[in-house]
């Protein structure tokens, strides 16, 4: 299914000395991770550029004191080819939690109080919540699999296939009920409505609803594939990829618009903290450069080249 396997894929290409023009004009701070020999996690902010170690993919969260939760993986398959780590601007790097054959998707609470992520120890996927203490409490214990989970104000949303096709739980309770996939729940930042893939007209599309599971709405009226919702911290904008390219959703007033300029492909995006600029993953050959795009007046800034997964904190 889909949803299964959420893998951080990279691809490898050469990776040259060219350096993007200044970013200096740009919010917060980007991770990425560079592609070429050595996968290299990358911390960009205020014009400087920060290697901090190969083989560590960004997640989308962070801690409340600003760490990076990501993934340390070397891709070999073992029973311990994966952990969690926290990583300080600085460059800092602590290992959190037990390892396992395959880690995926962690979830902060808001507090900072525990991880929640997505683990195979068992040769299939549950949920374990691991306190920053390091206490591990198994979620979940279900054979056919849990995935993807999330935090929506104080609970948890995630796939399960318990029930045959994937459907998107909260804390226990089933909150979709159809015959065919769903997936990839992605809670507002407030908690109060969730995000989500579904393939119930026959395509993958973005579907909206309330956090009890009302209100089910599909996002637009497009008839492509999409993919990859990504809210604004404000929760006002809804970024998607639909056949490669990025658009944005104005949420209240129902407006789409397509930010990834005529002839190019993007993927992966990510918003400033501010809302104002959206970073993606540009397809150049068989390399991928990440460009911030302004939303409104201004220029688009290439941040980093041969790079992929855009985190912008």
């Amino acid at each position: 299914m889909r949803h299964a396997l959420h893998v951080l894929v990279v691809a490898i290409a050469a990776c040259g000395d060219a350096r993007p023009a200044p970013r200096d004009e740009l919010p917060g701070a980007i991770w990425v991770v560079e592609e070429g020999e050595a996968l290299a996690l990358v911390h960009l902010a205020s014009g400087t550029r920060t290697p901090i170690g190969t083989r560590l993919y960004p997640s989308t969260q962070t801690l409340p004191d600003g760490r990076l939760v990501a993934i340390a993986s070397r891709g070999d398959g073992s029973s311990t080819a994966e952990q969690l780590v926290f990583v300080s601007r600085d460059g800092k790097v602590e290992r959190f939690g037990p390892a396992a054959s395959q880690l995926r998707d962690p979830a902060v609470d808001r507090q900072g109080r525990w991880v929640v992520v997505a683990a195979s120890f068992e040769g299939h996927s549950d949920l374990y919540r691991i306190d920053l203490a390091g206490t591990v409490t198994r979620l979940t214990s279900n054979a056919e699999g849990n995935y993807r989970p999330a935090v929506a104000g104080d609970s948890i949303v995630y796939v399960s296939s318990r029930d045959g096709d994937s459907e998107i739980y909260r804390d226990g309770t089933r909150l979709t009920a159809f015959h065919r996939d769903d997936w990839e729940p992605t809670p507002s930042p407030d908690g109060s409505t969730i995000a989500f893939l579904s393939d119930r007209d026959g395509t993958a599309r973005i579907y909206l609803m309330n956090a009890d599971g009302t209100n089910l709405r599909r996002l637009t009226a497009h008839a492509g594939e999409e993919s990859a919702p990504t809210w604004s911290a404000d929760g006002n904008q809804l970024a998607y990829v639909m056949d490669h390219q990025v658009w944005v959703r104005d949420v209240a007033r129902g407006r789409d618009r397509r930010v990834t300029p005529p002839g190019a492909n993007d993927v992966e995006p990510s918003f400033s903290p501010d809302g104002a600029w959206l970073a993606v993953s540009r397809e150049r050959g068989h390399a991928n450069d990440v460009w911030a795009m302004p939303l409104e007046a201004g220029e688009p800034v290439l941040v980093a080249r041969n790079a992929r997964l855009p985190r912008w904190f």
